[in-house]
């Protein structure tokens, strides 16, 4: 197996000698190189907030008055958090309808439709799309969507009084910073996801009726009441907590369906009889919907789909409507359904006309009832189907809606022109005023079909307008950053072939160019000058400063790639003048690790190719170990069997199914992989050949009963998934005890490993026992059972590793005329890299991927079921729910990572060309990997500059984390020899 390497064969003949000024230099330069790129990634990786995730929320606009007179003196917003569309409208399974009242009002006294949400479906987006009236960028989670990244207008700022009452997740969003409003919130310890939170949706009824109650004896409160453009919003989080907690087609959920509908029901009732002038809007919509699983996060209809009904004072009354006045046109929704699509025949409303809304076309609809301003950076289509108004009133409704969206078109279009030293206008507005004053003169003559119409298509260019302007300098930036991980990865391939290999002693053999000295000077003073130019014209235009950092690292970058000029060049005519043979062979290992990589991006939509890839592989590696091992082992019928057994998972549907009785075999399972590798250990106390193979330790273990405590953790751990999972199915709670029980086992085990001993197999198998407790305590299914099958195939591919490293190592030693024992046990062994050393980051990038997609996606939250946490906490807390369910997916990484001796932790650069800011976190995140895994090739070969290199992975036993080995200098190469 010790072939050529990448560049070159190993001159033995020439003799060794220390360099320790070569030595020092390397250590210096990699020093330098691992804080350069720490530096470089951490500010790239900012680039995607001004590429991407720009907030779209511009100030210093004007506020655009309607002109038409307000139908409804005040409305009230009723949210049921949570709450799908299809389990609004459907019947049960007794044909009885779950929410009577609200569909009483659909039949007889307004509107209905369904609001489309735009991904990612979360409670914080849902809300500002319907109050705020724009799709909040999702780098608004960087404050945790608790608090406003940037304070943006809302309905409820230009009211004139606001009362809210609900989550203390949601409310305090929009009136915490309000004067003028009067709210309260229930405290986070509520949210109990082990009780039915109906309560909730009582507790804030309960509170503004009291407030009701309250003002008939407080003439200050009710002289509030009474004024003009009130807004009363209610949040009901009750369908939310119990989708996640019990599903949406429990029992529970369904019957929050009824409770919201009472409440919407006696909130009408408790206002007509207290103001009985008929002058309140109603509005009863959802944020988000809930999967079958029981989350949210996503573009999926269930998520995307929630039910919208509008009634009360300026709201149009129903019309029946027939099955030939759909349209079925192409136009689309912001989570891409079609408009006028058919309705179900099981909700029953067929017949009663049905008109759709984007979700952010909400506010403007508020807006107009109320005869209130948009909100300002508001970027929704009043809605015309639900307002019942004068045909010059509508006009007159739709161009507010109009100006307020042409003025951000025209506040972002004037910023970027007074920073901007060669500005590009967006054409299609260049005549705007034309056309506004072409839409008075059209309202002057009562041609309102027309003023309407012209009205709409000023509106649509101004929104495309906005979009020009928040990606005006898209393509600038792409085109730098890109440019800037390609000059890394060209760098740091540099240095790994002056360092690593023998392109060193083979290129440099010629007297003149023996000490690689360069004439350095004229490309930094190039660079420099380069630099400094383009400094000046960002300084001109305004730009952020992180525009300059973005420009000057790049600059940086490809002004050292140009010091190596000489080395290039030199580099060419080397190649130039190889072998076809060889030029061949590195193209074969170039495309086939092309292959694998592209497969590895395309596995992130489709599992599935995990699945053909385990399957082959372990068919492959077996035949090939059992023709190479002289004895008969088990290990390539273990290789086979363990990647088959993985190989199932990816099969498996991403959405878990709860089974308890399976994450309580798999703790069985788990203990019996152990027992089996420390029946491994205990066989190669005895044998030299296993010795060699599982690098096994002679000396005495320091805890000798760290094995058997640790065994008994995952044994515990098993028996707490029973008690606990029983004991709150039945009661509906978490004990204490058992809650303490739960974290003690999870924190102890994973800090035993620390003790582990240093050989290999001993050390992985801690590591294996140690995250398998908590990993039980979080899982609900199958996803346990995946644990162990990784840990086999980890297992496996150290055993196929290190056959090969024995069989190299005997093959030496009968060369040499060595003895075998001496050649098994021969630990210091110098040599440059190998083409095949590229086998061994290209498993390694399909280990850490299948560690993270073999049961799902770790790319958002809602990837897995939050009752996952339930054995540690019940009560509602965003951070630590979060952190919980991101360590069970860092135990898989963690657990794979070190399997493959944590020596490649991948550098993943991304072309930022396909990463997405829209769709749920699942969609934004995979987009930004996705794209970054088409670079993981040239990584691969970058990574051996930090593997020190790959030449540990070679080894039979486990290198010092820090270690870069010692170097010896052959002629005027510099040589590895790899210290463990």
């Amino acid at each position: 197996m010790d072939v050529g390497g990448i560049l070159g064969n190993r001159d033995s003949k020439q003799g060794k000698s220390n360099t320790p000024r070569r030595r020092k230099w390397v250590k210096r330069r990699e020093t330098w190189l691992v804080l350069l790129g720490v530096i470089l990634h951490a500010v790239y990786m900012l680039s995607i907030f001004d590429i991407y995730f720009k907030t779209p929320i511009v100030h210093g606009m004007d506020l655009v008055s309607p002109r038409f007179s307000p139908p409804a003196k005040r409305l009230v917003l009723l949210v049921a958090d949570g709450l799908r569309a299809d389990k609004f409208f459907e019947p049960d399974s007794d044909g009885n309808f779950r929410a009577p009242f609200l569909r009483s009002v659909i039949k007889n006294q307004g509107r209905w439709g369904v609001s489309h949400a735009r991904p990612p479906t979360e409670s914080r987006p849902g809300h500002v799309s319907i109050i705020a009236g724009f799709y909040e960028d999702p780098s608004a989670v960087t404050k945790g969507w608790k608090a406003n990244p940037v304070e943006f207008d809302s309905v409820f700022n230009q009211s004139q009084h606001t009362i809210s009452y609900g989550s203390p997740d949601i409310v305090p969003i929009f009136c915490g910073a309000l004067p003028h409003s009067t709210w309260a919130t229930y405290p986070h310890e509520f949210e109990d996801f082990a009780t039915d939170a109906s309560f909730l949706d009582e507790w804030s009824f309960d509170q503004f009726q009291n407030l009701l109650n309250k003002s008939n004896e407080d003439p200050k409160l009710r002289r509030l009441l009474e004024q003009d453009n009130l807004v009363i919003f209610l949040h009901l989080l009750g369908c939310d907590s119990n989708g996640h907690a019990h599903r949406p087609f429990s029992s529970v959920y369904l019957n929050n369906v009824k409770v919201v509908d009472h409440i919407a029901e006696r909130i009408y009732n408790l206002l007509e009889n207290y103001y009985k002038d008929n002058r309140t809007s109603y509005i009863f919509t959802a944020d988000h919907g809930m999967s079958d699983k029981g989350s949210h996060g996503d573009g999926h209809p269930s998520n995307t789909d929630t039910p919208l009904v509008v009634w009360g004072a300026g709201v149009k009354h129903p019309r029946p409507v027939s099955e030939k006045d759909h349209s079925d046109h192409v136009l689309r929704f912001i989570d891409q359904h079609v408009h006028d699509a058919p309705t179900p025949k099981e909700w029953g409303l067929d017949g009663i006309e049905r008109v759709d809304v984007n979700q952010a076309d909400i506010a403007p609809l508020m807006s107009t009832l109320l005869g209130l301003p948009c909100p300002v950076n508001s970027v929704g289509n009043l809605p015309l189907g639900y307002v019942d108004m004068k045909k010059e009133e509508e006009v007159e409704a739709v161009l507010a809606n109009t100006k307020q969206i042409l003025n951000q078109f025209l506040r972002k279009s004037q910023i970027k022109s007074s920073h901007s030293l060669y500005f590009m206008p967006f054409k299609p507005l260049a005549h705007y005023s034309s056309m506004l004053n072409q839409i008075e003169d059209l309202l002057s003559a009562r041609d309102y079909k027309a003023a309407m119409q012209l009205s709409e298509n000023l509106r649509s260019l101004a929104l495309k307008g906005l979009h020009y302007f928040q990606t005006y300098d898209l393509l600038l930036l792409m085109t730098i950053i890109t440019l800037g991980y390609i000059g890394w990865m060209v760098f740091l391939v540099l240095h790994v072939l002056q360092a690593y290999t023998s392109f060193s002693r083979d290129i440099f053999m010629k007297k003149e160019a023996v000490h690689q000295k360069y004439n350095t000077g004229k490309a930094q003073l190039y660079g420099c000058l380069f630099m400094a130019v383009v400094s000046l014209l960002l300084f001109l235009e305004h730009s952020p400063p992180l525009y300059h950092a973005y420009f000057a690292m790049t600059v940086f970058l490809w002004t050292q790639i140009l010091n190596e000029y000489k080395f290039l060049k030199a580099l060419w005519r080397y190649l130039s003048g190889e072998n076809s043979d060889y030029v061949i062979k590195l193209l074969a290992t170039a495309v086939v690790s092309v292959i694998i990589l592209e497969l590895l991006v395309h596995s992130f939509t489709e599992r599935k190719l995990y699945t053909w890839c385990f399957l082959i592989v372990g068919l492959m590696a077996s035949i090939y170990l059992y023709k190479l091992i002289p004895w008969r082992s088990g290990i390539p019928v273990f290789v086979c069997l363990a990647c088959w057994f993985l190989s199932l998972f990816t099969l498996m549907p991403a959405e878990i199914p709860d089974n308890n009785k399976l994450v309580i075999a798999s703790g069985v399972m788990i203990v019996v992989i152990g027992l089996t590798a420390k029946w491994f250990e205990l066989q190669a106390a005895g044998n030299k050949y296993w010795s060699g193979i599982c690098n096994h330790e002679k000396r005495q273990p320091r805890f000798p009963m760290l094995f058997q405590l640790q065994a008994l953790l995952v044994g515990l751990s098993s028996i707490m998934v029973f008690l606990s999972t029983s004991h709150r199915t039945e009661k509906q709670e978490l004990h204490t005890i058992h809650q303490l029980m739960n974290w003690f086992i999870a924190g102890l085990s994973m800090i035993l490993p620390l003790f582990s001993e240093n050989g290999l197999l001993s050390r992985l198998n801690s590591i294996f026992l140690g995250f398998a407790p908590p990993f039980l305590l979080l899982s609900i299914g199958y996803e346990a059972v995946f644990y162990g099958s990784l840990g086999l195939v980890l297992i496996a591919w150290i055993l196929f590793e290190n056959s090969l490293l024995y069989l190299s190592k005997v093959k030496k030693s009968s060369t040499s005329g060595k003895n075998l024992e001496e050649s098994v046990l021969l630990q210091n062994d110098g040599r440059y890299l190998q083409l095949s050393d590229m086998r061994i980051p290209l498993t390694f990038m399909v280990l850490f991927n299948v560690a993270f997609f073999g049961t799902g996606n770790f790319a958002s939250i809602a990837s897995f079921e939050i009752s996952s946490v339930y054995r540690f906490i019940t009560v509602f807390s965003p951070l630590l729910n979060l952190a919980l369910l991101e360590s069970k997916g860092i135990m898989r990484h963690y657990l794979a990572g070190y399997g493959c001796f944590l020596r490649a932790s991948p550098i993943r650069y991304s072309d930022f060309e396909q990463v997405k800011n829209t769709g749920s976190w699942m969609e934004i995140v995979s987009s930004c990997v996705k794209t970054s895994l088409r670079f993981c090739l040239a990584a691969a070969v970058t990574q051996l500059l930090r593997l020190g290199v790959l030449l540990s992975l070679c080894r039979s036993q486990l290198p010092s984390p820090m270690g870069y080995g010692n170097f010896s200098k052959q002629g005027e190469t510099l040589v590895l020899d790899y210290q463990v």
